[in-house]
């Protein structure tokens, strides 16, 4: 009993150890699961917190734009998202910055662009220093505008982003502008234009066009060149009267206030000036608005006090809407000394311009302040980069010399090799010349000789030559002793110099006979100039045999033979009409082959197109 008691303990802890460790292994992939869930539950709420974010901004609800944006940027840094962390920094100062709040504004898209920087993102860096300028020109603070702008331009110069490009060097030419340097605002002011001509399929919003071409009239009106800035300003105006109200009032407006400047009598400048007020006042856009405003109240400034007053106190109040200071203090700087020729009060307007200017002073000191506090860290950050790009930069360098030794290694090993087998091949050439040679002079001066010597012996006087017996000798011997000869002479030296053509054109006419007629037409004497002498001999050899072959085996009573040369190649073509053979099947004998194997030796070809009956056609051809 206890025996099946313990035996049944046992099966009960196996069972529930297993049971266990199956239940724990399911809640550790449910956890898994839960894990990948809650990923994509993040991140669908992320999305979903963007597309809210955009319907309060187009309803232009910046306030809770921007508090959405803070739940953006929460949510991203629970789950380490760079990217939607950047993203919502930049939302909250590009809100901001809706709500003239350029201090707060400042302050995310710096928080922004610091991130781009550890991100390696130097074209989001270039972007967000753009919005960063442009926050500081809007404080009026020209020379920080353009020192950020410049700044930029180290990240996007040469990059593809040409409209965040030209928004910098249009940054920089207002800012110049704007501190009296009409001629550098120009020269920058070129420099759009240049970088739009060298990209003429660039993305540029029409709306960035037309402000771009009325920063350049502007810039030249205050050079003084009324007559281009016009015409600049009299297209835009042409272009947009049907289509764009708002850009056609602030051509137009700009206009008469130049026209004004340019004479002071000018009937024109007035009815402009009130027409573009009009239809700014129809669109209800407070910055058009303040500039109709502010451009009367000088236009009425010297001639109709209280009129110039009325417009100065409606561009002080549209100012006040939209909390513009440098707009306010512009329009406090007419309405002032108005209201004091006009003898009436201006202490309350005196107290709010110096708290107004305070307030500016301040922001701008705020926006420096945060510049001066992260610049040194983000310059930091920007040389650890450069460090990091840089030692790339050398191994990469490295790499490619590393490759490029080996390549021409390589190519070293391979042109040695190539040239050692043609080396091998001239070699092989020049021996089987030298033996060809050595052959010919045995048979000649060996073999010959002694056959001769027989023949001398059986024509003794005293012998009797009329032995039908010792005649069939003599003319067998007589038979081997010319075949020797001939023979001998396929394997003479042959001179490769100035008289090769010669000994070419001898070889061919020695073939004709009788019973063969051999055509062929005389060479320039520079035919042969630049043909190497291995290729001389070959060729020479090459024709030998088939002249050889024709005597032996074609029966031809007609040869042609044509030679013709171009820069490249030389080819020579081959024709009789002898018996011919057939192509298919190893129609090539030892003789045949041997002529292939030559023209091969010299890096050519030959061509054999031959039928019975119906005589052969050779052609060889070779690189020079």
């Amino acid at each position: 009993m206890k025996f099946k008691s313990g035996l049944h303990l046992l099966f009960t802890l196996t069972y529930l150890f297993c049971h266990a460790g199956s239940t724990l292994k399911n809640n550790f992939e449910h956890k898994q699961y839960d894990y990948s869930f809650t990923l994509k539950q993040a991140n669908d709420s992320l999305a979903s917190l963007k597309k809210q974010i955009g319907n309060f901004a187009k309803k232009k609800d910046y306030i809770n734009a921007i508090a959405l944006s803070k739940k953006l940027l929460e949510k991203a840094i629970v789950i380490s998202d760079s990217s939607h962390i950047t993203n919502a920094y930049w939302r909250q100062g590009y809100y901001f910055k809706r709500l003239d709040q350029l201090d707060s504004s400042y302050f995310y898209i710096d928080k922004a662009y610091s991130i781009n920087l550890k991100l390696k993102d130097s074209i989001g860096a270039g972007d967000r220093l753009l919005d960063m300028a442009n926050i500081q020109k809007s404080l009026g603070d020209y020379n920080g505008g353009m020192i950020t702008a410049t700044e930029g331009l180290k990240y996007l110069e040469g990059s593809n982003e040409i409209e965040s490009i030209s928004g910098l060097y249009q940054n920089i030419a207002v800012c110049q502008k704007e501190l009296g340097h009409p001629k550098e605002a120009l020269r920058w002011s070129d420099k759009i234009f240049s970088l739009l001509n060298k990209h003429p399929t660039a993305d540029i919003s029409t709306e960035n066009l037309y402000n771009i071409k009325t920063t350049r009239a502007n810039i030249l009106a205050a050079l003084k060149d009324y007559g281009t800035s016009l015409k600049i300003l009299d297209s835009i105006a042409a272009n947009t009267q049907a289509s764009n109200p708002s850009q056609f009032a602030r051509a137009i407006c700009n206009k008469g206030h130049y026209m004004w400047l340019e004479n002071k009598n000018n009937p024109e400048s007035e009815p402009l000036q009130l027409e573009a007020l009009r239809i700014r006042q129809e669109l209800n856009t407070v910055p058009g608005l303040i500039s109709s405003t502010i451009h009367l109240a000088e236009y009425y400034f010297e001639t109709n006090k209280p009129l110039a007053l009325d417009f100065a106190q409606k561009a002080l109040a549209n100012s006040k809407k939209t909390n513009n200071s440098v707009a306010i203090l512009e329009a406090l700087d007419l309405l002032l000394p108005l209201k004091k020729s006009l003898d009436q009060d201006v202490s309350e307007e005196a107290i709010f311009y110096s708290n107004v200017q305070n307030t500016l002073e301040k922001t701008k000191q705020a926006v420096r302040a945060i510049y001066a506090a992260t610049k040194y860290d983000n310059d930091a950050l920007e040389k650890k980069n450069l460090m990091l790009l840089a030692q790339v930069a050398i191994k990469e360098k490295q790499n490619i010399l590393a490759i490029s030794a080996t390549i021409i290694s390589l190519i070293l090993i391979v042109f040695v090799v190539l040239y050692k087998n043609q080396q091998k091949k001239k070699e092989q050439l020049e021996m089987a010349y030298k033996t060809e040679l050595r052959l010919s002079k045995k048979l000649h001066d060996e073999l010959g000789n002694d056959i001769f010597y027989l023949m001398t012996q059986v024509q003794k006087e005293g012998q009797d030559i009329a032995n039908p017996q010792k005649v069939i000798i003599l003319e067998g011997l007589d038979s081997i002793y010319q075949r020797i000869r001939d023979i001998s002479k396929e394997f003479t030296a042959i001179d490769t110099g100035d008289n090769f053509g010669k000994e070419f054109f001898s070889l061919l006419n020695s073939y004709s006979s009788t019973k063969t007629k051999l055509i062929t037409k005389e060479l320039p004497s520079n035919f042969w100039d630049n043909v190497s002498a291995e290729a001389k001999i070959e060729v020479y050899r090459v024709l030998q045999e088939l002249l050889v072959n024709m005597k032996k085996h074609s029966n031809a009573s007609l040869v042609a033979i044509t030679c013709s040369k171009s820069s490249k190649q030389v080819v020579i073509k081959y024709v009789d009409n002898g018996v011919g053979f057939s192509l298919k099947g190893n129609y090539l004998g030892n003789g045949l082959k041997n002529v292939e194997n030559r023209i091969k030796g010299i890096k050519g070809s030959i061509i054999f197109d031959s039928k019975p009956n119906e005589g052969v056609t050779a052609t060889i051809t070779f690189a020079i």
